[in-house]
């Protein structure tokens, strides 16, 4: 009876883990070419009218979820980053944590009782896809695995052979 309770014990884990990943619902941008996985609970707000991305929100949680491409001016991905943090800045978000690299991005901050995550990744074509994560502070905790698989989902479609991204998916914010 031990060895059952054993590995009934050993194998809900996986399988918990194996139905968490069912859950996620894949997000596919063919303007400028990108996919992410979309968490479970994340309800579609609405899609841009340019086709550029789309907008979720959690009712179970009150989390907002953004996700966009950007056309890059002069191809320069650092730059366009550097751009947005500027602007959650001007929103009056003080920007805690911040890695930027030729292929990919986070930065985090905090305004009030919400935090924010933003992932990015340069794309072929001159061009960038985003991710922006916004919840409370209290839910601080709660999201690390949630923003891990997104920033290791968020990727090129097929066809795209730009410089890997994953190297630092498994940041979290601060």
């Amino acid at each position: 009876m031990l060895r059952i309770l054993t590995a009934l014990a050993l194998l809900l884990p996986s399988a918990l883990t194996a139905a968490a990943a069912e859950d996620w619902v894949p997000y596919a941008n063919a303007r400028f070419g990108y996919v992410l996985d979309i968490p479970p609970g994340f309800e579609l707000q609405s899609q841009g009218d340019n086709g550029d991305g789309a907008s979720f929100h959690a009712n179970d949680n009150g989390a907002t979820l953004s996700v966009f491409g950007s056309t890059l001016m002069d191809g320069d991905f650092e730059t366009d980053v550097n751009d947005r943090m500027g602007y959650e800045r001007e929103g009056d978000w003080r920007i805690s944590y911040s890695r930027v690299t030729a292929a990919w991005a986070s930065f985090s901050g905090a305004r009030g009782q919400d935090v924010f995550y933003t992932r990015a990744i340069a794309l072929c074509d001159g061009s960038a896809a985003y991710f922006r994560l916004q919840y409370r502070k209290s839910r601080l905790t709660s999201f690390d695995g949630v923003i891990s698989r997104m920033a290791e989902a968020l990727r090129p479609s097929e066809g795209c052979q730009h410089a890997p991204v994953a190297a630092a998916a498994g940041e979290a914010p601060n």
